[in-house]
């Protein structure tokens, strides 16, 4: 389930790079923003729907918390984009800057979410 809302989160953070893209002009009625922020907030609402973190093992739990972090900035970057965000570059910034801490939060999710390969070195923090 985890690894299946990553892929959603990830196509998500595409449509945000897309929409933020210096040749974008996304409004508040752009079908892509509110997509977006529609498969967002269905991530959202999967990732309450499951165990407590208390109940998952621990890279189980710290991926589901690292991806409620990347779909809580992707929510607001969708949000950003919709107001019109693209035409102030203070809001193209901060859009740029939560699209990129998802990405980092995604990336970091999916490889607690995916076990070494037997014998490859296992990173630690």
């Amino acid at each position: 389930m985890l690894k299946a809302l990553h892929t959603a989160l990830r196509e998500s953070l595409a449509g945000v790079a897309t929409a933020a893209g210096p040749d974008a002009a996304t409004t508040p009625d752009d079908d892509r923003a509110r997509d977006g922020r529609r498969v967002t907030a269905g991530v959202q609402q999967m990732l309450d729907r499951l165990p407590p973190a208390a109940e998952l093992a621990g890279d189980e739990a710290a991926a589901r918390a690292l991806l409620a972090a990347a779909a809580e900035d992707t929510a607001w970057a969708w949000r950003m984009l919709q107001s019109g965000g693209t035409d102030n570059p203070g809001m193209t910034a901060a859009v740029a800057a939560l699209a990129d801490h998802a990405a980092d939060c995604c990336d970091e999710a999916l490889r607690l979410l995916t076990p070494a390969a037997a014998g490859e070195p296992v990173d630690s923090l």
